[in-house]
């Protein structure tokens, strides 16, 4: 068990939440709390490290209903969302911050990976172009309404940002968006360094155009880690809000 589904019960400090309500599983009506868990082991797991989340009832394996427990998520809960184009860090920051402040990372390479997988296991299961998003916010609203801060990373567009937004503001929550902007060079360098799959200068730059035309609008939550440790971007960039 992942040390922030240990410690989900306990006060609200750094991302654990305070939580009043049973959470009724729609398949067996069992509590949820503390008899889920968050981690698909069905999939081969990531190479980045990042787990593939899919919470599940611990009862009966019925994969947690958004429309069960999104009733539920609370105001005072947090919400980070961290884009940028591959090499910009957003796994490695998202794994940080996991690990540090006891959200729950939900990485969105890891949220395509399940569809892929499901795609190739079911021919009726259909791969749309939107279809990763699309899960990567049911995923988070199931997660939240389960009593936990989430961590988003992906490669957003000014539209993705804004539907995560509206999405969110349905539960009462406005997410903390930022955007990591890295130079190109910095960024090819990380990808080609990077343990798991390398995305190549083509996507890196494709993705790098998108992130420009974001901080062409919103420079405001543009972040530039060029030559900041994960550590360094957290303190400066992350920490008044995640505590």
């Amino acid at each position: 068990m992942h040390k922030s589904e240990e410690k989900m019960m306990h006060s609200s400090d750094k991302g654990k939440i305070i939580l009043l309500k049973m959470r009724n599983c729609g398949n067996c009506n069992s509590n949820l709390i503390g008899n889920h868990e968050l981690e698909a082991k069905y999939i081969s797991p990531m190479k980045n490290g990042s787990r593939i989340i899919e919470p599940v009832c611990r009862s009966c394996r019925a994969v947690v209903d958004r429309n069960d427990v999104e009733k539920d998520i609370m105001q005072t809960q947090r919400v980070v969302i961290i884009s940028g184009t591959a090499g910009a860090g957003k796994s490695a920051l998202g794994q940080f911050i996991e690990d540090k402040f006891d959200y729950v990372f939900i990485d969105g390479d890891a949220v395509s990976k399940k569809v892929n997988h499901m795609a190739r296991i079911d021919p009726s299961y259909k791969n749309e172009e939107y279809l990763c998003h699309t899960e990567t916010i049911n995923t988070m609203l199931v997660t939240l309404g389960l009593g936990y801060n989430v961590v988003v990373g992906y490669v957003f567009d000014l539209a993705d940002i804004e539907n995560y937004r509206k999405a969110l503001a349905k539960c009462g929550i406005i997410p903390f968006v930022r955007v990591l902007i890295p130079t190109r060079n910095v960024c090819i360098e990380r990808d080609k360094e990077r343990s798991c799959w390398t995305a190549g200068e083509e996507f890196v730059d494709k993705w790098f155009d998108s992130q420009l035309a974001i901080k062409n609008v919103h420079s405001d939550i543009c972040v530039d880690n060029s030559f900041e440790t994960i550590e360094e971007t957290v303190t400066n960039h992350f920490e008044y809000f995640l505590v």
